[in-house]
């Protein structure tokens, strides 16, 4: 009952840890983005870590702690009290560690998300625009149309003829023939 009540514990810290540190990720990743313009050494941090050449090894050095502090986790509840100490002592300076890594790779999956949208926003704004503009067009026509049998070259040509008449009235007025 002993070793199943051990696995248990340590089953339930693991979990803690991981879930604990995804809230924590998302916590400070939306922390970052709010304070990005008020506090800009985040952003240049986030945009280090986002690097690629930066951020597989924050990984890979992410996964191996968190393996690495569930083994010495282990080990510590098999040795003395002394030896126990000393491991949960390292056990705590590494899960510091793992939150700092964390809150690193946090901001990189940020900047990342943020890449992401700002690219999908970019290739839908174009296709919008290229939809935009004929359906525009479409709606002009109809309200310029509407409750006339004129087609568009029509009401246009009436519309030039009398801005025309407009104008000649105007130039008449002005040159004193109109009174």
């Amino acid at each position: 009952m002993g070793n199943a009540g051990t696995l248990f514990i340590i089953s339930i810290a693991a979990a803690v840890l991981v879930v604990g540190t995804f809230f924590a990720l998302i916590f400070l990743a939306l922390l970052s983005y709010v304070v990005k313009s008020m506090y800009p050494p985040v952003r240049r941090v986030a945009l280090w870590a986002a690097r690629l050449d930066n951020f597989l090894p924050l990984l890979i050095l992410y996964v191996v702690l968190i393996f690495l502090i569930i083994i010495i986790f282990v080990l510590a509840l098999k040795l003395p009290t002394i030896a126990r100490l000393l491991l949960l002592l390292l056990v705590l300076v590494l899960v510091v560690v793992l939150v700092c890594i964390g809150t690193l790779l946090g901001l990189a999956i940020l900047v990342y998300i943020i890449r992401a949208v700002g690219w999908l926003y970019r290739r839908w704004k174009g296709l919008l625009e290229g939809i935009w503009a004929p359906i525009m067009r479409l709606k002009i026509k109809h309200d310029v149309g509407k409750g006339k049998d004129k087609d568009w070259t029509t009401h246009f040509a009436e519309m030039r003829k009398r801005l025309s008449e407009e104008a000649e009235q105007a130039r008449r007025k002005i040159s004193g023939g109109g009174k």
